[in-house]
């Protein structure tokens, strides 16, 4: 569903390229503030200029946690780069705004579909200053009714803008936790696609607040739907805590 395009700004650049360019944030929810695209970068030959050249494909979202400064996505986003060599998977990479850096995965929750990236070869002043847009987890599961909202990157590159920036978009919580033998959830009424998938889910009316990561939707391939399932905030902030222990 992914295609794969270029872009100027991705690793192996001087790391004044890489930082995130400031931009005009007044009246952003602060959920579009903390999502990344998630991508591969994989080498692409260029037969009119004998050169290789970066292709970038985004295969979902990751956001930062503001007090662990980690980036969390769905396990099922980057499992797959685990199966395979570097040649054959590609660069993972973590961005926005056209901006990337190179990224690990530095824990896979597969119970609870959750993974933790961690950002590489730049600085902790790089990392100070990318979790500072990040979420903070709430306390509370929210009532049925209460409005959420969420961001990320659906249906992978063919969306992306010259700047790569996010979809923003609005649900409200339609039960409020679905306990099943292994994962707690909340169910979402809201519009999704394929490439949210590691969206975090925030309460509109208190827009830093983290409830969940949205993880399912329809099943068929390339579909769209108005209900989804967000992780529980709870499973977030356990591995949170377990990759900073």
């Amino acid at each position: 569903m992914d295609q794969a395009v270029n872009n100027p700004a991705l690793p192996g650049q001087t790391p004044q390229e890489t930082v995130n360019t400031s931009v005009s944030v007044v009246g952003q929810p602060q959920v579009y503030r903390a999502v990344r695209a998630v991508g591969v970068v994989k080498p692409t030959y260029v037969p009119q200029t004998s050169n290789f050249g970066n292709n970038l494909q985004v295969i979902g979202t990751a956001f930062w946690l503001k007090e662990y400064k980690v980036l969390i996505t769905c396990a099922h986003v980057v499992q797959g780069l685990l199966s395979g060599t570097l040649e054959q998977t590609g660069l993972l990479v973590v961005g926005n705004l056209g901006k990337y850096a190179r990224a690990a995965i530095a824990s896979l929750d597969l119970a609870h579909d959750l993974a933790v990236l961690q950002i590489t070869g730049e600085s902790q002043e790089f990392i100070e200053a990318e979790a500072a847009s990040g979420l903070e987890i709430v306390g509370a599961y929210p009532q049925v009714g209460r409005a959420v909202g969420y961001a990320g990157f659906p249906m992978g590159s063919q969306l992306l803008n010259s700047i790569h920036s996010p979809t923003y978009a609005e649900g409200v919580v339609a039960v409020q936790l679905r306990e099943g033998p292994i994962r707690k959830e909340i169910q979402i009424t809201g519009a999704v696609a394929g490439g949210y998938s590691g969206a975090p889910v925030v309460l509109k009316d208190d827009p830093s607040k983290l409830i969940g990561v949205l993880s399912s939707g329809p099943s068929a391939p390339g579909a769209q739907g108005n209900i989804f399932m967000a992780v529980s905030w709870t499973h977030v902030e356990a591995l949170a805590k377990l990759s900073k222990s």
